[in-house]
């Protein structure tokens, strides 16, 4: 089933449409025979535990290719569809398929058949069909379905993956003063004032989320919220200007940058 995840929640983390035709199981009636390997292997293999040489934290190339580029996770989030799995060691685990880090497809098994791995949905405890078949492109790149996804290995020391911590934020910099500035890939920051942990935002699918924007906090519970705009290795952070708040909910559902309060360069 698809379920919605919490804007600060998740990166972990959260449908869209896959190209991929589920592969239905068939059934042909024949004459008895002996067992065979085929057969017993057809047989067994929604039951039958094995390793898995792609486990880990697999994202997609389309939206690494767009952080890489225009270092935004808003733009980066348009377009991504199926963007973030972590695959289990082992078959008959479960796996998350992410979609825009805005929906989750949290029923999918993980199963070796005949060699080919395949990522199962799962309804009432039954596997009923194929969703995606895993292939092999290289030691860090797979295809799921039609998508190609690239190995990460985000920090995962909390709820959910860290996922912009490490492909956006991690590094040293020093600000204006050359005093030194560091965001630490577990969303620990020094360097920046009372604040000691960030948090970025990675769903924008929401009203006041107009630009891209990070948390600052003096506990990780309780979050400053502030724009920001990296170019190349210039990392500017700015207050959240708002241009318009909803009369009924009394918050603000658009929002512009505001004052700049810390510029940063990166130094490695």
């Amino acid at each position: 089933m698809i379920r919605f995840l919490s804007l600060l929640a998740t990166i972990a983390f959260l449908s869209c449409n896959s190209n991929t035709k589920p592969t239905a199981e068939t059934t042909e009636q024949t004459e008895p025979t002996e067992p065979t390997e085929t057969s017993e292997t057809d047989v067994n293999f929604k039951s039958v535990s094995a390793p898995v040489p792609y486990s880990g934290s697999w994202i997609s190339k389309d939206y690494l290719q767009i952080i890489n580029k225009d270092q935004s996770p808003r733009k980066a989030q348009e377009t991504s569809e199926e963007v973030f799995i972590t695959l289990p060691a082992n078959t008959l685990k479960p796996a998350t398929m992410i979609y825009n880090f805005h929906e989750a497809m949290d029923n999918l098994v993980l199963l070796n058949r005949n060699g080919n791995f395949e990522l199962w949905e799962k309804q009432n405890d039954s596997l009923v069909s194929a969703k995606y078949t895993i292939e092999k492109l290289a030691d860090d790149t797979i295809k799921i379905g039609g998508k190609t996804f690239v190995k990460i290995n985000p920090d995962l020391s909390g709820d959910q993956p860290r996922v912009l911590e490490t492909l956006l934020f991690e590094g040293k910099y020093t600000n204006k003063k050359g005093e030194p500035v560091e965001f630490k890939r577990n969303g620990e920051v020094t360097g920046l004032g009372k604040y000691n942990y960030y948090l970025p935002v990675i769903d924008y699918f929401d009203a006041g989320l107009q630009v891209d924007q990070v948390g600052l906090g003096v506990t990780r519970e309780k979050m400053d919220y502030f724009s920001f705009k990296f170019q190349k290795d210039k990392f500017d952070i700015y207050t959240l200007k708002c241009k318009e708040v909803d009369p009924v909910d009394k918050r603000c559902v658009d929002v512009t940058f505001g004052t700049k309060v810390y510029e940063l360069q990166k130094t490695k």
